[in-house]
């Protein structure tokens, strides 16, 4: 039994156990406190030191990229390394919790979106450094007022980088990887919203960048010389891999100095082939031999086929008739559009000789001009000449490279080249494996290609008028899909606008240079095109438009009364083809229908997958396109992907973009 007497030592005893808990509690507060505090003292110190290195870095790029300090940009990547990895650790133990604070005003979405924007930071700044160690000499490089060319010297450079380029690689794929699990960034502030954009537009090069920079001293010739097929395509009068090759050259470099660059027109080239050796040329294709009275595949005709690397292999095998002792490493395709964008990155280019200044805005003005007979010139004068200006051009352009490659805008170069290669306006085949395996992986070496289980779809026009009639040719094209059916029913309908003026002359499958008529006449042609649609093998074709063209407009004089055909050019694929003629001021819809192999559709776990490959071809600009995909009865759309928002009406989805690279559109629903 409890006394009165045993009461108060007990209450004494709680009271101070109530006491050492309230203490220890104050004591756990104070040091939870504290460590708050060096948390966030440590926090705001490296936030004041990132905020002061970007206004370094903005007044260090003010210059440009020859104007940057090397020792000064390499304290500051390391310095914003050391930052991030300090917010890094001082804030891992919060990044559980981030998820639950999108309540709080204004960041609230920066919160949710926390740990990926860490490890974004993080992944981008290691990256950094690995690129920024490797190439740091180039800089050097570039600011050094020595005699000669510096590229050999930035070729081993780049060499000697690969290992660093290669962790760089591996550090930004973790980027990439966190930046795909934000999808809040519409939430964002608008000044971060802006950084996104930015981002977003150059991730595809830093990826591409990394990867290509790894192989590039291998194509520049740093494991010996290289020798390069070159030809030059006039996309105003479309072939399949980009246009009529005008020209033919030779690239040869070696550890980026380049040893010869040499242009010659390509049809001179083959008559003097033929001349010597007609024997050991083969029939053309049979379109070229029945549309066009071809009777050799030629050079220049070599470009018939849109698998970019079996027509390299071709206009090498022509070369070597002539060229026997050359040994070609590979080939590289240009057209006028990829030289205004390279001059954009050079600068102003004198031609030698001359009073022309060839600038990125008359580029493509300057090569159609300089076709133009000239005052004093004979016709046959002309003739032989009107082509002669690629070469002086192109000593022109290399003379700018080697003597001053500090003036060039090395930023606005590696935008554009990317862009060329991704458009298709800059195509490269080399024989080197590894490097095949890159450009084959970057999409960059116009192969023909498409995965199983998916759609496909080429529109390949190739001009067959002898005219340069593209330059008025405007095409938009709109493909239907229904899913609704076992075998997909597939519609095309291609529309053709020329927008050359009516002058009243009759349309004819040739142009006479007999009277050197100018650029502009041998422009305002009709058009004449032998269309082929490509798509997946086993499509099977239900019906084509069909064209008449009289034979008193077609050089062999038959006419041409005949709807499309099918057939398989290349493995893997079913090929529609058809002729027509668009006349000038005219507009002309040709139209295909056919039926898609089953396996378009995938099953992936509970949905339903379509995809679909868009190939651009070469030489096109941005096309107009509209996509339509009716999915089945009672079928809901789960996600699409697309370069552009799908509208969606029910069952049916649509895209409307600009085709300006190879885009792949996916459709998941169930």
């Amino acid at each position: 039994m409890t006394t009165e007497a045993n009461k108060l030592p007990m209450a004494e005893s709680a009271w101070l156990t109530g006491a050492r808990v309230r203490l220890l509690l104050l004591l756990g507060l104070a040091l939870l406190l504290l460590w708050l505090g060096v948390k966030g003292w440590r926090v705001g110190r490296a936030v004041q030191s990132l905020l002061a290195q970007q206004t370094a870095a903005e007044t260090l790029m003010a210059e440009g990229i020859t104007g940057i300090d090397p020792a000064l940009a390499d304290e500051m990547v390391h310095t914003v390394r050391q930052n991030v990895v300090t917010l890094r650790q001082e804030t891992a133990v919060f990044m559980p919790l981030t998820r639950y604070l999108g309540w709080l005003p204004k960041i609230g979405p920066l919160a949710v979106a926390a740990p990926p924007l860490m490890e974004m930071a993080d992944a981008g700044t290691e990256t950094a450094v690995h690129a920024f160690t490797g190439l740091k000499p180039a800089l050097t490089l570039l600011q050094a007022d020595t005699a000669g060319s510096p590229l050999p010297q930035l070729v081993t450079v780049l060499a000697e980088a690969r290992p660093n380029l290669a962790e760089a690689q591996h550090s930004f794929q973790r980027v990439v990887t966190a930046r795909n699990q934000i999808t809040n960034e519409a939430d964002f502030p608008e000044r971060i919203q802006t950084a996104f954009a930015l981002f977003d537009e150059w991730l595809p090069l830093a990826q591409d960048g990394l990867v290509l920079a790894q192989v590039l001293p291998t194509i520049l010739g740093h494991d010996g010389p290289r020798s390069y097929l070159l030809l030059a395509q006039n996309e105003d009068e479309l072939r399949a891999t980009g246009g009529f090759i005008s020209g033919v050259g030779l690239l040869t470099v070696d550890n980026g100095d380049i040893l010869a660059l040499d242009f010659e027109d390509a049809s001179p080239f083959d008559l003097q082939a033929l001349r010597d050796n007609a024997a050991a040329y083969d029939y053309p294709p049979l379109p070229l031999q029945e549309l066009m009275g071809s009777e050799y595949l030629l050079l220049r005709d070599t470009n018939y086929w849109p698998d970019f690397p079996y027509s390299a292999e071709k206009a090498i095998e022509l070369y070597q008739k002539v060229e026997s002792e050359t040994v070609i490493d590979g080939v590289i395709a240009i057209d006028q559009q990829f030289i205004a964008m390279l001059v954009a990155a050079t600068g102003p280019i004198q031609v030698a000789g001359t009073d022309t200044v060839i600038t990125a805005a008359n580029t493509v003005d300057s090569f159609r001009n300089a076709f133009n007979i000239k005052e004093g010139q004979s016709n046959s004068e002309w003739f032989q000449n009107r082509k002669a200006f690629l070469s002086t051009f192109s000593a022109a352009i290399r003379q700018k490279i080697e003597s001053d490659p500090g003036a060039l805008d090395m930023v606005t170069l590696a935008r554009n080249m990317f862009a060329a290669l991704d458009s298709r306006h800059l195509q490269l085949y080399m024989r080197d494996p590894q490097v095949t395996a890159v450009l084959t992986q970057l999409d960059w070496d116009g192969r023909l290609e498409n995965s199983t289980g998916q759609d496909f779809l080429l529109v390949l026009d190739t001009n067959m008028g002898f005219n340069k009639s593209n330059l008025h040719i405007e095409r938009t094209f709109a493909y239907e899909v229904d899913l609704s059916q076992r075998l997909p029913a597939a519609h095309l309908a291609i529309n053709y606008n020329h927008t050359a003026a009516d002058n009243a002359m009759p349309c004819f499958q040739n142009v006479p240079y007999n009277n050197a008529p100018s650029y502009q006449e041998v422009a305002d042609q009709c058009y004449f095109n032998f269309l082929r649609v490509y798509a997946p093998a086993e499509s099977q074709l239900q019906w084509m438009t069909g064209h008449i063209i009289p034979g008193e407009m077609l050089l062999l004089g038959n006419p041409w009364e005949r709807s499309g055909e099918a057939g398989q050019e290349f493995a893997g694929f079913m090929t529609f083809t058809n002729f027509m003629m668009v006349p000038r001021s005219n507009a002309v819809t040709t139209e295909v229908a056919y039926t898609l192999p089953e396996a378009v559709v995938q099953q992936e776990g509970n949905h339903q997958i379509y995809r679909l490959w868009l190939r651009k071809q070469a030489g096109t600009g941005p096309e107009p396109v509209t996509i339509t995909v009716t999915l089945p009865e009672g079928a809901v759309l789960v996600e699409a992907q697309a370069p552009q928002q799908a509208e969606v009406n029910g069952r049916t989805v649509t895209f409307t973009f600009d085709l300006e690279a190879d885009t792949l559109i996916v459709l998941e629903y169930q």
